[in-house]
């Protein structure tokens, strides 16, 4: 189903069958497809997974696939196509949107359809391609300008924002990668939350609370584990247990002799037995 109105933008619904794709070559147009129905891939400068409500946005000059993921269940697209010109025809002395649209998205070429605005963006679009079925003409063409420029400057906000939550996703990202790197580099050294907290300047509770998100475990039971694991190797060398324990970081030898069996099910000397008799 497609339809021009006024030239300022073309609507075209794509149903995909069950592993089928689609190829979208822009031109001269910038295009905005909405997820509704269906998983897809997205193959930009990476392949993205794209979920209901998620919003692909594509520049001029860009030829991009979109392919179902399942075998078993098809995918709703919609999308609306704007021509360069119409972003000039549509700017005003505050907003130039032939020039914002050049610069937006920074870094998303999809934006999750958990923004707050995604699911108000994809009804405008609706809005916009039932217009010409409606029986009351009165006003339409400035209603359909209107709504269109809206849209237009909902995006761009949107895409901003995306941005912003992007770009913080990947510095938590980026900060939890150190963390890790520290770790590894000082596994036998002062690794409590105040020595994090001096070292990357950042609250122990925020270091404590991403580092689980990303390892799936405390921060605490991590650095346990991995001295856990260094002391197997030294008491295979036939190292006491005392100087273990030191080597390791431990705080005492009742607590490694504690967390060692703990996560081994046996004692540091039982290890040892049972691992040279292998």
């Amino acid at each position: 189903m497609e339809m021009f109105m006024q030239n300022l933008f073309k609507i075209t619904k794509y149903s995909l069958d069950a592993g089928a794709n689609h190829i979208f070559r822009t031109g001269y147009r910038y295009g905005v497809i909405f997820v509704l129905h269906g998983t897809c891939q997205f193959s930009g400068e990476i392949q993205q997974l794209c979920r209901p409500s998620d919003i692909i946005f594509l520049k001029p000059g860009q030829t991009k696939e979109i392919l179902t993921l399942s075998q078993k269940s098809s995918c709703a697209l919609l999308c609306i196509m704007i021509p360069e010109k119409s972003l000039t025809a549509l700017s005003d002395a505050t907003c130039d949107l032939a020039e914002k649209f050049r610069f937006a998205p920074y870094e998303t070429a999809v934006i999750p359809g958990e923004m707050k605005s995604a699911m108000l963006l994809r009804n405008m679009v609706i809005k916009l391609d039932a217009l010409k079925d409606e029986d009351i003409k009165l006003g339409t063409e400035l209603y359909e300008k209107s709504l269109f420029t809206a849209f237009l400057a909902l995006f761009l906000r949107t895409c901003i924002q995306s941005d912003q939550v992007h770009q913080s996703h990947q510095k938590k990202m980026l900060i939890i990668d150190d963390v890790f790197e520290y770790i590894s580099q000082h596994l036998t050294e002062d690794l409590s939350l105040k020595r994090l907290e001096e070292e990357f300047f950042i609250s122990g509770e925020h270091i404590s609370r991403e580092f689980k998100k990303s390892a799936g475990v405390t921060l605490h039971s991590y650095i346990t584990r991995a001295r856990i694991d260094l002391s197997k190797k030294y008491l295979l060398q036939g190292l006491s247990v005392r100087d273990v324990c030191q080597m390791c970081g431990f705080s005492s030898y009742n607590h490694f002799f504690k967390m060692f069996k703990q996560e081994c099910g046996m004692t540091p000397m039982e290890y040892y037995r049972k691992t040279r008799k292998i």
